[in-house]
Order: structure tokens, then sequence, then C-alpha cells
């Protein structure tokens, strides 16, 4: 049963991480905020948000949803810059 449970944690994290990152890769593309100081402030968030998630607990459901969370916004964040420098 831990390994079921392992399995859909990974399947909820990888589609969290996804969803997460499509949505703020939109976001950011739509509103069209380009600023270095924006990107220092998110970069602040995902940090701050690593540190909160390690406090909590490892291995729980909020933890694997939340570090989802901020892969998704670090990976939105990534394909954004990518696509400034083009």
């Amino acid at each position: 049963m831990a390994i079921l449970l392992w399995v859909l944690q990974m399947i909820v994290a990888l589609v969290v991480w996804k969803v997460v990152h499509l949505l703020f890769w939109n976001l950011r593309r739509g509103f069209g905020i380009a600023s270095l100081l924006f990107s220092m402030f998110v970069t602040l968030v995902i940090a701050l948000l690593i540190v909160l998630l390690a406090h909590v607990g490892y291995g729980s459901w909020f933890f694997v949803i939340g570090v989802s969370v901020i892969l998704g916004v670090a990976n939105g964040e990534y394909e954004y810059n990518r696509g400034l420098t083009r």
C-alpha cells in the first residue's frame, strides 16, 4: 500500500507542477511583466516557500503539493525569462 501511495503522490506532484507552470507562465506573458525586480521578488517568494514547507513536515500531501507549486512557478519563471532572451 505504501508503494501505491508513493506513486499517487508522484502523479499528483507532476500534474500540479505542470498546471502551475502553465498558469504562471501564461499569467506573466499575458500581463507582460518583464521587470528584473519582479523576477527577484518571485525568486524570494520561492525561497521563502521552500523554507516554510521544510518546516511543515516531510512526506505529507501538503509537502508534495507545496513543492510541486514551487517547482511550477520556478519553471514558469524560467520559461518566461527564456522567451525574453530569444
